[in-house]
């Protein structure tokens, strides 16, 4: 197939959106890496390192595809990418000072695969026709679940469950974007980008301008205010305000006439 073939073919409406293989590869890898850099900062051995990072890269994936239940699971489908995987975390945790001085490098790639996580999880939940919810649900759990089970395996509460910069957010904007460009029709190649591009700049916008989740929010003190100047206004209107205005007027008319009394007596 020609270049032009392929291209009209990735446009035309359909139900599936096929991910290309080196793509799908990159965010298992990109995950695998984060995982394994961050058993190292947690002191583990190579065991360990294996196992988190494996956990990280594929662990929302199987999470969405026990849920979707007999769809396939793509941790199983594809063992040469489980070798990769492995080769790589070993190479991280023996040559670890490599990754020290590529922080930028690495977010990037952390952000970009959270993005194609989000594409992945909310585009094979589309595919299986799971509706709107689901899919937007599947796409976030896909994007963030590997990062969750690694931080509950070294006992830590999970990062997306605190306060931080946008991580769970940019996931879940992402699939909700894809999401919804897919319903309304869009060719969902294009839903597909937008859905990446979103998460990856949620991602880095909420970095550059220090946005936060917020880890407290009591409204009970605004809504007993609120509710508080809503009774009292509708006890005045309604249960005795007719009342109050007319004394508030016999006053004024009262205190006219002392001041008109007032008055002639000075004259």
């Amino acid at each position: 197939m020609d270049i032009a073939g392929l291209i009209g073919s990735a446009f035309a409406d359909g139900q599936v959106l096929t991910v290309p293989w080196g793509i799908d590869y990159f965010s298992v890898v990109v995950g695998v890496l984060t995982g394994a850099l961050f058993a190292c900062d947690r002191k583990l051995d190579i065991i360990g390192t294996v196992v988190l990072g494996l956990l990280t890269g594929y662990g929302g994936g199987i999470i969405r595809d026990v849920l979707l239940q007999d769809k396939g699971v793509y941790f199983t489908s594809h063992p040469d990418l489980i070798l990769l995987c492995i080769v790589l975390c070993a190479f991280v945790f023996y040559f670890r000072g490599l990754f020290k001085h590529l922080d930028a490098t690495v977010f990037f790639a952390d952000a970009l695969s959270v993005g194609l996580f989000a594409l992945a999880g909310a585009s094979k939940a589309y595919a299986c026709g799971e509706g709107f919810v689901l899919t937007v649900v599947l796409g976030a759990i896909t994007a963030v679940g590997g990062g969750a089970v690694r931080d509950i395996c070294v006992g830590e509460t999970p990062g997306i469950f605190q306060q931080s910069n946008f991580y769970a957010v940019a996931g879940l904007g992402g699939a909700l974007l894809f999401t919804v460009l897919a319903y309304l029709g869009s060719p969902l190649v294009v839903a597909g980008i937008a859905c990446v591009l979103a998460v990856v700049l949620l991602r880095y916008w909420s970095v550059y301008f220090d946005w936060k989740t917020r880890d407290e929010a009591d409204l009970t003190p605004h809504v007993t205010r609120g509710l508080g100047s809503l009774k009292r206004l509708v006890s005045g209107v309604f249960l005795h305000g007719g009342d109050r205005i007319s004394v508030r007027r016999q006053r004024k008319r009262s205190r006219a006439r002392k001041g008109d009394r007032e008055g002639e007596g000075r004259r």
